[in-house]
């Protein structure tokens, strides 16, 4: 219930049977209506004025039965069907706990907005007419999945709904960790759906940042996974906790070197070592470092990165080359990857090689690979999932919502960062290290993911709100946001 997300039509299958063994009619319906009427609740506090935004469908009588219930609460509460027509039963309970339903469009400012156009099974822009009163109230909140926003893809149509938060009801929806567009989505069960879930497969979803408010029992935030701890035993030393090795930076990019160091270190007990030309420079920032002017000259590591300012000329090719003949795991980022697009001998050792390999491309940089490989450009997930599948290794592909596919039909995972402050120049190289650095380890990447997406928010931090940061501020807060992401640390920022 906490971390899975699952698609409409999986959704749909788990509501089936609940629906099919109601004893009242609109029982169900009714559970979800008070979930969002108790998440409406604690965003209002004091009695306040609410705006229903109502479709043809169930999605629109939970909006309805919701109202009934803030009406009843105290609540001076407006219903606008959008479509001319709802739920009859739900608009009676409207109309009998004292709700109005309006004739038009309102032209009020309204404390909270209720979106129950379409939810799960909308598809396609809402209708044009609504997009002033989309910005009729202080808050926003939508029920399901907000309108406009496909459930599956997490794509925004033309007319869409921005909600502060989301609530939905059993088991996440793609849309939740796909769409920054739902907020703070909140999860309630109801009739058990929670349980008719847990042996369907779905994709682990996680949002990078500990949850900012408490929510009432029975409302739970989608946050972070924890990770496992990363202290050294009581007989480990600086090789047993994972060594990785750097291939980074070049005359033209020397920052690239530092940055990606940066992460790794800040990532790691173990050691790092440091392979190429800025391999000066490296030590000078980072003394910890153990660094050589080539790969030949590096010792032992548990795992490579390679790519951030590396170069893309004849010499980088042939070094990519020999790593991917090794069997350590490597992890190919920026210049490893445009050597990828670029040759499909490069793309033909990576589907052959035996060690793990991880591409972590951004959007741009997964279009060029899937248009090399022969791909279309669909949605992010399927093309994640695609490209995964045709290089044969796991895809990283970064964002506000960065995607990890294993290839082969393998697991799939998406972390929602819950902010956009790693979206500067560097970001992606600090990513790198501290992702090489976890797979030297032996682990898998999302938490790596969800470290470096919380270490952005922590230094885009000032004493007067936040602001704009950058790459080198990002590695600076990689181990405050890992001790963050504990369990422990999470627990205290709720409760502070």
């Amino acid at each position: 219930m906490f971390h899975t997300a699952y698609t409409a039509e999986q959704i749909r299958a788990a509501e089936k049977p609940l629906i099919s063994a109601q004893s009242a009619p609109d029982e169900l319906m009714k559970q979800a209506a008070h979930a969002a009427f108790r998440t409406a609740e604690a965003m209002l506090g004091a009695p306040s004025r609410v705006l229903l935004l109502v479709g043809k469908g169930g999605n629109g009588a939970d909006a309805l039965y919701a109202g009934a219930e803030l009406a009843l609460a105290g609540h001076r509460v407006d219903a606008w069907c959008v479509f001319g027509t709802a739920h009859s039963p739900a608009l009676e309970a409207l109309r009998n706990a004292g709700g109005r339903v309006l004739s038009a469009p309102p032209n009020d400012l309204y404390d909270l907005l209720v979106d129950g156009v379409v939810g799960l099974g909308g598809s396609g822009s809402l209708p044009a007419e609504l997009e002033r009163t989309l910005t009729a109230a202080r808050q926003v909140l939508a029920i399901d999945v907000p309108s406009g926003i496909d459930a599956d893809t997490g794509e925004a149509a033309d007319v869409h709904v921005v909600a502060d938060v989301t609530v939905t009801f059993g088991g996440w929806r793609l849309a939740h960790a796909l769409a920054p567009e739902c907020g703070t989505p909140v999860v309630a069960d109801i009739g058990g759906l929670s349980r008719e879930l847990r042996s369907v497969a779905g994709v682990t979803v996680a949002r990078a940042t500990c949850p900012q408010r408490s929510w009432p029992d029975g409302l739970v935030p989608l946050g972070p996974l924890s990770g496992p701890s990363l202290e050294p035993g009581a007989r480990d030393d600086k090789y047993s906790g994972g060594v990785v090795g750097i291939r980074a930076g070049s005359s033209t990019y020397p920052g690239a070197a530092i940055l990606c160091v940066a992460g790794a270190v800040a990532a790691t007990s173990a050691m790092v070592r440091y392979a190429g030309p800025q391999a000066i420079e490296v030590v000078r920032a980072h003394p910890e470092v153990v660094a050589a002017p080539t790969l030949e000259q590096t010792g032992r590591v548990q795992a490579w990165v390679y790519g951030p300012g590396a170069g893309t000329d004849d010499a980088a090719a042939r070094e990519l080359a020999s790593l991917l003949a090794r069997e350590e795991p490597v992890l190919i980022d920026a210049d490893g990857l445009t050597l990828l697009a670029e040759h499909e001998h490069l793309r033909h050792a990576l589907r052959e090689r035996r060690g793990p390999a991880v591409v972590t491309p951004h959007d741009g940089e997964a279009k060029r690979l899937a248009s090399a490989v022969g791909l279309e450009d669909k949605d992010r997930l399927t093309s994640a999932r695609e490209l995964a599948d045709r290089l044969g290794c796991t895809v990283v592909r970064k964002g506000r919502s960065t995607i990890i596919a294993e290839p082969n039909g393998g697991e799939c995972s998406i972390v929602e960062a819950g902010n956009s402050w790693a979206a500067t120049p560097g970001s992606g190289d600090v990513l790198a290290g501290v992702a090489g650095a976890r797979m030297a380890r032996g682990e898998g990447l999302l938490h790596a993911v969800q470290v470096h997406a919380a270490a952005a928010k922590l230094a885009a931090a000032t004493p007067y709100g936040e602001a704009p940061t950058s790459a080198s501020a990002i590695a600076a807060h990689v181990r405050s946001a890992t001790a963050l992401l504990s369990g422990a640390g999470c627990a205290a920022t709720a409760r502070s």
